[in-house]
């Protein structure tokens, strides 16, 4: 009997200790792969673009892969997938309109541009 009792308020104490445990928080989530003096930089607020300024963001960051991949303006599908630009390659044929072998930014910027995407 006495165990008994010895066991039920030690059950009871344990589920309580676990019931009213405090939460621990250990700061915002962040991107691990980012330096801390880097994610600061980063945190700074500012507007979102919009219109012109959103289209020409767009291509900025479309064209820095292309440019870096490509020679001499002209990227060819080795070039492509060698640097990781996969939509490229797989839709390379399509892009390569005259079978060159080698498209230039303008022939991927018309490629996106037919399938909907609002470049200038």
């Amino acid at each position: 009997m006495r165990l008994r009792l010895l066991l039920l308020a030690a059950a009871m104490t344990s589920a309580n200790a676990f019931a009213q445990a405090p939460t621990v928080r250990y700061g915002e989530l962040c991107d691990p792969c980012v330096p801390p003096a880097v994610r600061k930089s980063l945190s700074v607020q500012r507007e979102p673009s919009q219109g012109a300024a959103l289209r020409a963001e767009v291509e900025s960051r479309l064209r820095g892969p292309f440019d870096t991949a490509a020679r001499d303006g002209l990227l060819t599908r080795e070039q492509a997938q060698a640097a990781g630009l996969g939509f490229i390659a797989r839709n390379f044929d399509a892009i390569d309109r005259q079978g060159s072998g080698a498209i230039r930014f303008e022939d991927y910027k018309r490629f996106l541009k037919e399938r909907g995407a609002a470049l200038d």
